[in-house]
């Protein structure tokens, strides 16, 4: 192979990787805010949550999940070299003299700068290493998060990284696809309790 069809497949890689973090920070956002977000599960299932056999599991849930979004949020703005982020993937493109596309990642992602940088630090400083003086309401207030802006972030980044991925390489299928498959498979889990407890 020659040197470019190495860098082409390196770059084939890192953009699959990026759309596993997409996709997986999807899943735990669209679970983590059906089952805790503002006009979803928590008024209507209430009961089913609640009920003392099911109750640990979706405390341990709502956490995890949480959790999981901010970590798999932090891989794809890493600034580690090592990691498969949108950094690395601006450095690759400008290897291969594809600025046109490092300047349509910037411009795509530019509203969401500020966001990032609090998901980053919220990470850092709560979930990636638990500094000992962070306390978890000062961080979050100083640091503020829409779970709205999440959303947004996740599905512009899925079209972009998509769209980059068909246009280098033409394939038709797609690998970081909005969706909300993750809601409806959780409300489909909370009617089959309510059914089970009735």
């Amino acid at each position: 192979m020659s040197s470019e069809e190495v860098e082409l497949t390196d770059l084939q890689k890192l953009l699959r990787r990026i759309a596993d973090s997409l996709n997986a920070a999807q899943a735990h956002y669209q679970i983590w805010f059906t089952l805790r977000g503002d006009g979803k599960a928590l008024p209507d299932y209430y009961d089913e949550m609640d009920d003392y056999r099911y109750v640990d599991f979706f405390e341990a849930s709502n956490a995890g999940h949480y959790k999981l979004m901010y970590i798999e949020l932090g891989c794809l703005f890493d600034s580690d070299t090592r990691a498969a982020s949108i950094r690395n993937l601006k450095e690759k493109l400008k290897k291969l003299g594809r600025s046109d596309l490092v300047s349509k990642i910037e411009n795509e992602l530019a509203p969401f700068t500020q966001l990032v940088s609090n998901i980053i630090v919220i990470r850092g400083k709560l979930i990636a290493h638990k500094e000992i003086g962070a306390d978890s309401k000062d961080v979050h207030a100083a640091f503020s998060v829409v779970p709205d802006r999440i959303c947004d972030l996740i599905g512009k980044s899925c079209t972009l990284i998509d769209s980059i991925h068909k246009e280098l390489f033409g394939q038709s299928e797609s690998i970081a696809f909005e969706t909300d498959r993750f809601e409806k498979a959780t409300f489909e889990l909370l009617n089959v309790l309510r059914r089970g407890r009735s």
